[in-house]
């Protein structure tokens, strides 16, 4: 008996320190990017993940020591971005920082560039031109009003309305395409609804589940703009008895409730983390703000194939979308 227990403990040893090596040595990194998450972290089934996807799918490419980097607080993420002069990651090679949200802005512009070795690449808003640093902003208006107006047209006199996590200035231009969307395919709009009045929306799912099936006797078509608690409105929809649809946002949501999910309005981030990096590999780093559009194919509304079929966006509608898009950007 003790034979056979010193084995398996010798053998548990073994592929133990195995796997440790196996981890260890996969490559010897060329570069380190550190990533800076809001305190949601990954799994939030949105833009977080899709960031931490890009991420992923980059760094063996360019053999990257990567960090992820999940404050508990938002006390917490901005005292990170104060210490980043100072930051050092795994290796001494200096970071490319990626960091991903609105409530970062106010923060990474006190910096005043100041960044230390690191150059800074932010997704998601646009910042006061600072040396090493690379802000991309995404316009999302077209990708909305694509949404709304094919979603619209599944109902007839559609009944909408959108559900937000609470009332921020980075969900206008959702919201305004929606509305323009809706209006134009026939419909008619209720008032927004809001989970809360501060980033807490985004992480209360079982509230959103109670609130949303208040809500879905009058509307028969909403937008989901609640991050974490988009999986409580569209469970909502998705065991509401009679026919209801949802628009998800971020992420290809539609998996989350195939018959009810029309698409979802989506930034594609993959295409500049991945430009960055290799960018960044080479030595080199492109600094400035930059925009990104529908008409770049770099924002989309992302169709679920098992409530349109192969039915495919006509031309017109795609260059209609795009035109108020520019329109509304000139307001």
């Amino acid at each position: 008996m003790k034979l056979k227990t010193y084995l398996i403990l010798t053998l548990l040893l073994f592929v133990t320190s195995c796997s440790k090596d196996a981890v260890i040595e996969i490559f010897e990194p060329e570069i380190e990017i550190t990533v800076l998450f809001p305190k949601e972290g990954v799994g939030d089934r949105g833009f977080i993940d899709i960031i931490y996807e890009g991420v992923e799918t980059a760094k063996l490419d360019f053999k990257a020591s990567v960090n992820y980097i999940t404050p508990a607080s938002q006390e917490e993420e901005t005292e990170w971005i104060m210490n980043l002069p100072n930051y050092q990651g795994k290796t001494d090679l200096p970071s490319l920082i990626i960091i991903a949200g609105t409530q970062f802005l106010n923060a990474v512009n006190d910096l005043e560039g100041n960044f230390g070795p690191h150059k800074v690449f932010f997704i998601g808003g646009q910042l006061d031109e600072q040396p090493d640093l690379a802000s991309v902003i995404y316009h999302t208006y077209a990708a909305s009003y694509l949404g709304a107006y094919l979603s619209t047209q599944l109902v007839p006199n559609c009944r909408a309305l959108v559900i937000a996590g609470f009332d921020a200035s980075f969900f206008t231009e959702y919201i305004a395409g929606f509305k323009e969307g809706v209006t134009d395919a026939g419909g008619t709009l209720n008032e927004t609804e809001f989970l809360s009045d501060g980033f807490a929306g985004f992480e209360m799912p079982d509230q959103a589940y109670q609130i949303t099936n208040t809500l879905l006797p009058d509307n028969d078509l909403v937008f989901a703009l609640s991050s974490g608690s988009n999986v409580g409105i569209i469970n909502a929809i998705r065991n509401y008895p009679d026919q209801r649809y949802v628009i998800g946002v971020d992420a290809d949501q539609s998996w989350m409730g195939l018959k009810v999910v029309t698409g979802s309005v989506v930034k594609l981030f993959g295409v500049d983390i991945y430009r960055y990096i290799e960018q960044f590999s080479h030595g080199d780093f492109e600094e400035g703000h930059f925009v990104r559009t529908l008409e770049e194919e770099e924002t989309a509304f992302l169709m679920n194939e098992i409530v349109f079929g192969d039915f495919e966006i006509p031309d017109e509608l795609l260059e209609k979308a795009i035109q108020k898009e520019k329109e509304y950007l000139l307001k």
